[in-house]
């Protein structure tokens, strides 16, 4: 074999293995990728059931249902595409039933002025609103979720803050009640009636402003009661004090 040919045989081999690696190289790169948009794929899904899980059903919209609704399903198909395992498709079934098994609303507690019972709870509430603000900006950005719905459930977002921070508010006003009484405390409940009512464009506060106004109501009778006991109070040791005097 002469050298003219032994050389271009070593120029095809030398070629060969080039091409070998670039296509080993490109598999290699495609199949990072595919891992890595699977990954984002089911990060995402984990952040909205997060957030699903974690809001309280009195704060979840329709709006806000059907949104989280698409965007799991929308999520969850991508990711079937990419990987059609029968985990996935379980999971993916468990989450759109409890979805579905969502109430339409969820009324105010019947009895009660507050949402939570006490101020943790209304903290962990608020957190996770918190949370579904920047996550209703993030999906926007992304392209996910169009101006329109974003900043009609941005705007229910910062209603539902605003509820709780109320919220906290009139738990401090229940435990000051408690300890130091309702003349303290009524014009603090005034505040939180006021400041509900101006996020009740729709009127799904009015249970709630029925029992705080319920509550106002009672306060009033109990604070009238104790003026008319002082001045009672007060009367007598006006007396004592003539008769001693005499």
């Amino acid at each position: 074999m002469s050298p003219l040919k032994i050389a271009l045989f070593i120029l095809l081999g030398v070629g060969l293995m080039a091409i070998l690696g670039v296509l080993i190289q490109d598999h290699e790169n495609r199949k990072r990728e595919r891992k890595l948009k699977l990954m984002r794929l089911k990060n995402a899904i984990r952040r909205a059931s997060h957030l699903l899980e974690n809001l309280p059903q009195l704060l979840i919209t329709p709006d806000l249902r059907a949104m989280l609704k698409a965007y799991l399903v929308s999520r969850w198909d991508a990711v079937l595409q990419m990987e059609p395992s029968q985990i996935n498709r379980d999971q993916k079934t468990a989450i759109l039933q409890h979805l579905d098994a969502l109430p339409e609303a969820v009324p105010h507690p019947e009895g009660q002025i507050t949402l939570f019972q006490n101020r943790d709870e209304s903290g962990r509430a608020l957190a996770i609103v918190r949370e579904l603000g920047q996550f209703i900006a993030d999906i926007q950005q992304q392209g996910n979720l169009s101006k329109e719905v974003a900043d009609r459930l941005m705007l229910q977002a910062k209603r539902s803050y605003k509820r709780l921070e109320v919220d906290i508010d009139l738990l401090m006003a229940l435990e000051v009640e408690q300890h130091q009484g309702p003349e303290v405390v009524i014009h603090q409940y005034r505040n939180c009636y006021s400041k509900l009512q101006n996020l009740n464009h729709d009127h799904f506060l009015d249970r709630q402003l029925f029992e705080i106004r319920n509550h106002l109501e009672h306060l009033s009778v109990q604070i009238e009661a104790l003026q008319e006991e002082k001045q009672k109070q007060k009367d007598q040791e006006k007396s004592e004090g003539r008769k001693f005097n005499f």
